[in-house]
């Protein structure tokens, strides 16, 4: 298999936007810092983190224009799919009534995941109880202390 021209669609001094080459929607992108860094967000110096969710934020919002049935576009920092931080971008098609308003959309998917299948989900699952939050949050805590 021959490589592909990326289909760029923007541009800074110390970013690019291009379009997925494996697209789940119309216009999904994916903003990355030319220079290289590992794939994980939270382990990226912080300025180029930061710069990266900036340069995301100005072309989820060219995103945002160029559909006309886009109000908003989602980012997303996932990191196992490529070895090169990055942001993926994925316009949320069928929300055109919502660029002057909110309301809420949900999903009516209740998948839970024990271990990650290769995606992010952003839809809400099934409600936990008190118990098993409260044995959660004294887990991430006991590991700040």
């Amino acid at each position: 298999m021959g490589e592909r021209q990326a289909k760029m669609i923007w541009r800074s001094a110390n970013y690019v936007a291009f379009l997925s080459i494996y697209p789940n929607t119309p216009g999904a992108t994916v903003v990355i810092p030319i220079e290289h860094y590992t794939s994980y967000v939270a382990t990226a110096p912080a300025e180029v983190s930061a710069g990266l969710q900036l340069a995301a934020v100005e072309v989820a919002q060219l995103l945002d224009t160029a559909f006309p049935d886009v109000a908003r576009t989602a980012i997303v920092y996932e990191g196992y799919g490529v070895d090169h931080l990055h942001a993926k971008l994925f316009p949320l098609h069928g929300t055109a009534e919502l660029k002057d308003r909110w309301r809420p959309i949900h999903s009516n998917v209740k998948t839970t995941f024990d271990t990650y299948q290769g995606y992010v989900s952003s839809h809400d699952g099934p409600p936990a109880s008190d118990d098993e939050l409260s044995e959660i949050a004294e887990q991430i805590r006991a590991t700040n202390q």
